[in-house]
């Protein structure tokens, strides 16, 4: 009996100042100012917040709709909400579990887990 293996560590960063995590690329720290960030890469699990379909979608993605968008809740104790898209299962729903799977040209990537 095989386990499936974890999925890929979230890349997350966090102010080496004052702690603050951050899901998503910053670069002045909203809580202290800081312009200096560390990578603090977190478990790739994560839970789906809210969903929705995107069928009208911007100049950048005509032609890919449609295609889900989720607010996803990711990482263990300490935890980050992110935007993503969900591949693969558009039945995913508000807490579902999901699991990292890439950040491709700026975009989270989660599928069911």
């Amino acid at each position: 009996m095989s386990e499936s293996p974890s999925p890929p560590r979230f890349p997350a960063t966090r102010c080496p100042d004052c702690s603050l995590l951050y899901g998503h690329e910053a670069y002045v720290c909203r809580e202290c100012g800081s312009e200096t960030f560390e990578e603090a890469p977190l478990d790739g699990n994560g839970t789906v917040y809210a969903r929705t379909t995107i069928r009208v979608p911007g100049s950048g993605q005509q032609g890919k709709e449609p295609f889900e968008v989720a607010v996803v809740d990711v990482g263990g104790a300490e935890s980050v909400r992110v935007t993503a898209r969900i591949e693969d299962n558009p039945g995913v729903g508000p807490d579902d579990p999901v699991e990292f799977v890439e950040r491709r040209e700026g975009v989270f990537y989660f599928r069911a887990a």
